[in-house]
């Protein structure tokens, strides 16, 4: 009878389809190295030459590059509003900086963020967005 209760046990455990219910906290993948892909009249190939990225593997400080000048943002969420306030700009003199001027500029307007898997989009209130793909993805 023993055995029979023990085998029983083993059979359930392995023949349940039972699945952990998991809750994601909207901040659980943010904290990562985000490339840009979506902005304004930008082509993505564009992003790519530039190497523009948003790394905000810190829980507290934002920094991103768009190709020329590096910039440093210190960002809070509270549940899917994120806010960004610019600190620090490293200025440097490139031929081309529309992309660093026009990146610096809106982001400290976007105030929504959602994440789908790899891709984070930012939001503002007059709808502008920007998009990003995590870099660590494939």
């Amino acid at each position: 009878m023993k055995k029979t209760s023990i085998l029983v046990l083993i059979i359930m455990s392995f023949s349940c389809n039972c699945k952990k219910n998991i809750t994601e906290t909207p901040t659980q993948n943010i904290n990562r190295i985000w490339m840009l892909v979506e902005f304004k009249e930008y082509k993505k190939e564009y992003f790519v030459e530039k190497k523009a990225f948003l790394d905000m593997t810190n829980s507290e400080n934002v920094s991103a590059n768009m190709g020329c000048i590096t910039q440093n943002f210190s960002y809070s969420i509270k549940n899917n509003s994120i806010k960004f306030k610019e600190k620090i700009r490293i200025n440097m003199k490139c031929q081309e900086m529309k992309l660093d001027i026009d990146f610096a500029n809106s982001i400290i307007e976007m105030n929504s963020f959602s994440i789908n898997a790899h891709k984070l989009t930012l939001t503002s209130n007059n709808g502008e967005k920007m998009v990003f793909f995590a870099q660590d993805w494939d």
